[in-house]
């Protein structure tokens, strides 16, 4: 006898064929399994969670954008934010007609103020919905690896949360399942993640660093909107989650990276100046200070905008890409006090917009004209009011119309692109007084003498704890600064912007520090370990790589010795040390297990700035002298400004040879008819204290 029936799965409400089969008096059953029914693969669309979520799992959430309508259980509990400010920055965008949170420094920081809950969970999943976009990958179109710092300053470890998966650089809202270990303090026997061993230390309000939970490390700009936090299994498992729209077809981006007009030379690149609705322009000519008068163009508006002519710089499908603009002005002197910038700007090829965080540019009244760039980390070509032309940001005034004879319009390209990673035209600095005597090149701090020439020891606290003492041998003892508190951090805090207002250019950065080789310390290193540095208009924490990764040993000699290091592209936005740093220090232990033995004591700091331009452009105090030799000559070598003088016995006299003024590597070849030569570098006079 056979039958046939339907049989419905509660939970699904989907329908499964059983056909029951009695033979012999036995009835076997053949049926479709329900789980098996369950089981459910994404994307899953960004207006919902997932429909993989366990209900009944314990759950702590946020939503960031105001306007989602999610169907969330009713035991989840909505305790999650993001803690803000210093280098965990972020900003609300539009992406897509969906509101998100961007970070615009180097992390993300959860914070969960029912963090207690998981003080017992050895496993904690991450459910989040981000942006797919570059800020994701790699170079090389490979994942990101995100790090978790979780437990409080001190007491913090990092964990792996893995690479991010692949195929989400697609332009949408994607679903994205991590998992991190709530790790163990060796030092309390707990798990880092709902514990603080020591509530009186501040910034541990919800149980990790800076006011947050979990830090996410490693992907600057990361675009987050909904965050969950629940035990293992709670949102289904990665391989359900983790699937994702294939991106927009879309013709491959062109390899060219710079549009541009030139109103005085007549020449234009694809690019023009928009004169319509509320951004309308008139020409002028014969603009600027006598000898070089221009003809420009000038808004009678608000604003001012530029179309891409025939798609030149890619298409609005294209992924929103970092964009520079370049714009050279007449600072006129009667619009002292004037600004302008970028204003609106296109994130997405649906047209939504934000707005230039950055700052505006203050006209001086300098009467010259001057070439400033504006960054923006990631534009759409779609434009703001240029259909049907393409288009980055418009321009915004306040307080007066300065003309313009140029505007440029670059991207920066990314993968395999022949222009990948280039500067647009690096010609154009986002602060053009670098290239002035406004800012200075160099500083010191010589705690022994009493000299703070810009430099002085940085606050003392939290990882970098600092003492000031009297070090070295018995009949060298100077007054030097040292880590302390079971810590192995120095940093010295910039007095005064002596090199200038944070927000410039990255800058190449010369130190020499003098530290005492204590025998006591035999084995303990001393390096620059970590710095701020602009990428593309974001301050991002940056370590220094290749050769300028290095570190000096202390040989226990008993000496005062210099160290010398160097950063090439450093702002001043300092590691969690204000106004103003460099570069934060780091000495490792020549006993692992022993902190004190890498308290090593420096006691002098200085700091050359070697301008890209200007009248103190490539001028490096500290460099030395290379010789090169070759079967047909030896030659001398050196970088930037400086003369180089020559003498025929080392007490001298002193000649100059040779004056050169650039940044770039110079080369004297010596006259072979003399045998012997001694050579210097001699330097312009260094700004007093």
């Amino acid at each position: 006898m056979n039958a046939s029936l339907k049989s419905t799965c509660p939970s699904t409400g989907r329908s499964a064929l059983v056909r029951l089969h009695i033979l012999a008096g036995v009835l076997v059953a053949f049926y479709i399994s329900c789980l098996g029914l369950r089981a459910q693969t994404g994307p899953f669309a960004p207006t919902n969670w997932p429909a993989t979520i366990n209900a009944s799992a314990p759950v702590d959430y946020l939503i960031a954008d105001p306007n989602a309508v999610f169907s969330t259980p009713v035991g989840w509990v909505n305790s999650v934010t993001f803690a803000g400010g210093g280098d965990q920055a972020f900003q609300t965008i539009t992406l897509n007609g969906l509101a998100g949170d961007q970070s615009t420094s180097s992390f993300m920081n959860i914070a969960d103020s029912n963090y207690a809950v998981w003080a017992n969970t050895p496993s904690i999943d991450i459910l989040l919905q981000v942006y797919g976009n570059d800020s994701l990958y790699n170079a090389d179109t490979s994942g990101k690896t995100i790090n978790v710092l979780e437990g409080q300053l001190g007491h913090q470890t990092d964990v792996s949360a893995g690479a991010v998966p692949l195929g989400a650089n697609n332009g949408q809202w994607n679903w994205m399942l991590f998992t991190i270990t709530n790790s163990i303090d060796p030092a309390t026997g707990n798990r880092r993640i709902g514990n603080v061993p020591d509530p009186t230390q501040p910034g541990v309000a919800n149980g990790g660093v800076n006011d947050g939970t979990l830090r996410l490390e490693g992907v600057a700009g990361i675009t987050i909107r909904a965050v969950a936090l629940g035990e293992s299994g709670a949102f289904g498992s990665s391989n359900q989650i983790n699937v994702f729209v294939p991106p927009v077809s879309c013709d491959p981006e062109p390899p060219v990276n710079l549009a541009f007009i030139d109103i005085n030379a007549g020449i234009t690149n694809h690019l023009s100046v928009l004169n319509d609705t509320d951004q309308t322009v008139t020409y002028q000519n014969s603009v600027g200070p006598a000898g070089d008068l221009r003809k420009g163009v000038q808004a009678t508006t608000t604003y001012m905008n530029f179309g891409i002519l025939s798609n030149y710089l890619g298409a609005p499908c294209n992924p929103p890409r970092p964009m520079k603009v370049c714009v050279e002005f007449y600072d006129d002197p009667v619009l002292g006090g004037a600004s302008f910038g970028p204003d609106l700007y296109a994130t997405d090829a649906a047209g939504d917009t934000n707005t230039f965080a950055g700052p505006a540019y203050i006209l001086t009244g300098s009467d010259q004209w001057v070439k400033v760039a504006f960054w923006i980390p990631a534009v759409n070509l779609v434009g703001v009011n240029t259909a049907p032309l393409t288009g980055g940001p418009r321009l915004v005034f306040n307080g007066g119309f300065p003309v313009i004879d140029r505007i440029e319009l670059g991207v920066v390209r990314s993968g395999t692109n022949a222009l990948a990673g280039l500067d647009p035209d690096p010609a154009y600095f986002m602060n053009p007084l670098i290239c002035t005597t406004n800012y200075g090149f160099y500083a010191e701090l010589d705690l022994q003498n009493g000299i703070m020439n810009g430099l002085d020891v940085g606050s003392s606290g939290n990882d970098q704890q600092m003492v000031v003492e009297m070090a070295g041998p018995t009949n060298d003892q100077r007054l030097a600064v040292r880590p302390d508190g079971g810590n192995n951090n120095l940093q010295f805090q910039i007095l005064n912007e002596a090199f200038g207002p944070s927000y410039q250019d990255n800058a190449r950065v010369s130190q020499v520090l003098t530290y005492y080789d204590d025998p006591a310390l035999a084995g303990a290193t001393l390096r620059a370990q970590v710095y701020q540095s602009w990428l593309y208009g974001v301050s991002a924490l940056t370590f220094p790589s290749g050769v300028y990764d290095k570190r000096v040993t202390l040989q226990g000699s008993g000496q005062w010795r210099d160290a010398i290091f160097e950063l090439p592209d450093a702002n001043f936005n300092g590691v969690n040390q204000g106004p103003q740093s460099l570069v934060r220090y780091q000495t490792t232990p020549a006993v692992p297990a022993d902190p004190t033995s890498g308290y090593v004591h420096v006691t002098r700091v200085r700091y050359d700035v070697v301008r890209p331009c200007g009248p103190n452009v490539g001028i490096d105090v500290f460099q030395t002298l290379s010789i090169t030799n070759s079967s047909s000559n030896v030659g001398i070598e050196w970088f930037g400004t400086a003369i180089l003088q020559s003498a025929l016995a080392l007490t001298g006299p002193w000649t100059n040879t040779v004056n050169y003024e650039n940044n770039l590597t110079n080369h004297f070849a010596p006259s072979p008819s003399q045998p012997l030569q001694f050579f210097r570098l001699q330097f312009p006079p260094l700004p007093l204290p």
